[in-house]
């Protein structure tokens, strides 16, 4: 008698915290017990493969983040996913073949081949503005800032789209697009605070989810925009304003972000601005003079980053001028496959970057760019689509694993109080190399084809030279970190 109503005392209890406590769904957990629903049943006996799927999707839901954080990442996730309507437009696969394509015959394609250079190098050169943007944002509240850099961002592809087919259009549009993604390095210079601040507690895992929306639906309207330029050449003059429209909805969602902490911040920004503000060149020298690792570290990453940023102009080039691939498949090729493999192969590169030091990441990591510029050259000397292709595969594969080692390499030799400093060298450098390497893989190209027309894909060569030179850097430097680990000296 007292064992019978002790389990009904027990099942009551059970399910008075059913109702007090919010039902946790399988999917969240595999080894709970079936939920009652029917719905529930046939998801929890399903195949592994269908879960897993499902508990990714539903991983980006703000229920899945630590509590205190998900208002705002509920609302930075709806401007991950609207923003990259305007966003991808700007992207340098994607706006540098549609200028390569669009302008052909109107301009000299010496000229065009730069301008086309000028726009693939954007991305990396905008960040020589960083330091301008975090002068800047100085004493001022981040996210109204952000959301003005934001709306300019919107400006810059409006105007975009209402580019004529002249040599002054061609100016236009490259000013435009260069504008946008030197406003976007600002955006990602001043976030870097909101998501310091904001979100204490499982940063990457939170931040990663923003990533991966971005990267997800910029290939897809990338997609959109190539076939919408193949039925009509001037589909972007509509296809642009409409994706800007849209990303508003993004913008409205950034500006109701709430920064935690944020007058203490401003304050401490304003104490600091004087004292900081005429050194920081100073410290920034003395960061390279002073810590040998990570100087030689820095000489490899900039040979690694010569070689690639070398090859994207001629990349894109030759898919118009050597295969004549047309809006759709042009984009696909340059900017859509190797941004689709990022979020497949990130969790892979994550995992190692997670077990190993940075070097011996890269010694590994490098030789993925090292078998893209022998896969482009293959392709380029027999003239084989296929292997470009997969060229472009393998460019995506390194992409997601140098999207982890940009942001988080340094942290690898830094000091907590020095973080900021090892990072402005990191973020200049590149920046130095977007300003020079797609030039010279232009400068390359058309020299070749000059005096060797239809041979211009021999550019590879030299990106291919220079890089594995620095993955051979890579793996020096880490014979040498092994053997101060082992005491083998």
């Amino acid at each position: 008698m007292v064992q019978v109503y002790s389990e009904q005392d027990q099942n009551e209890k059970d399910h008075d915290q059913k109702l007090v406590s919010p039902v946790r769904s399988p999917l969240f957990s595999p080894d709970s017990s079936s939920p009652d629903t029917v719905p529930g049943k046939v998801l929890y006996h399903a195949a592994t493969p269908v879960r897993f799927v499902i508990f990714a999707f539903l991983s980006f839901h703000p229920n899945a983040m630590p509590w205190l954080t998900r208002a705002n990442y509920a609302r930075e996730l709806r401007a991950a996913f609207f923003m990259p309507w305007a966003i991808a437009a700007t992207e340098g696969g994607v706006i540098g073949f549609i200028v390569r394509k669009l302008y052909d015959g109107i301009v000299p394609d010496t000229t065009l081949n730069y301008a086309a250079g000028a726009l693939i190098a954007a991305p990396a050169l905008a960040n020589i503005t960083s330091f301008l943007w975090a002068i800047l944002a100085r004493g001022k509240r981040k996210v109204p800032f952000i959301t003005a850099l934001q709306l300019g961002v919107l400006i810059c592809v409006a105007l975009m789209a209402l580019s004529p087919k002249t040599s002054s259009g061609l100016i236009l549009i490259v000013a435009a697009a260069f504008g946008a993604r030197t406003l976007l390095a600002g955006i990602v210079t001043v976030r870097a605070t909101v998501w310091g601040v904001n979100y204490p507690a499982q940063r990457a895992k939170v931040t990663g989810k923003f990533q991966t929306v971005s990267v997800t639906i910029t290939s897809l309207i990338a997609i959109g925009i190539g076939a919408a330029m193949q039925a009509n050449e001037d589909a972007f003059r509509v296809f642009f304003p409409i994706g800007g429209f849209i990303a508003l909805a993004g913008v409205s969602a950034f500006a109701r972000v709430r920064l935690r902490s944020e007058r203490s911040i401003l304050r401490e920004e304003e104490c600091d601005a004087k004292r900081n503000e005429g050194s920081r060149f100073r410290a920034l020298v003395r960061v390279l003079i002073d810590d040998k690792s990570y100087r030689n570290y820095q000489i490899c990453q900039l040979l690694i980053g010569m070689g690639n940023m070398m090859s994207w102009t001629p990349f894109v080039i030759i898919a118009k001028q050597q295969f004549n691939l047309d809006y759709l498949p042009g984009i696909l090729l340059t900017q859509v496959v190797p941004l689709a493999m990022m979020p497949f192969t990130i969790p892979l590169w994550a995992k190692l970057l997670d077990s190993v030091h940075v070097i011996q990441f890269r010694a590994i990591h490098s030789w993925i760019f090292v078998g893209t510029m022998l896969l482009a050259l293959v392709a380029g000397q027999t003239n084989t689509l296929w292997l470009l292709y997969a060229a472009s595969v393998l460019r995506g594969i390194a992409f997601g694993g140098g999207a982890l080692a940009w942001n988080l390499g340094h942290l690898s030799f830094v000091k907590p109080e020095k973080s900021q400093d090892y990072m402005a060298v990191h973020v200049t450098l590149t920046g130095l190399r977007g300003l020079t390497a797609p030039f010279l893989g232009v400068a390359i190209y058309n020299a070749i084809e000059t005096h060797h027309p239809g041979e211009g894909s021999w550019s590879f060569a030299i990106a291919l030279l220079i890089t594995t030179a620095g993955a051979l850097g890579f793996y020096h430097l880490y014979r040498q970190l092994r053997r101060e680990y082992t005491g083998d000296i």
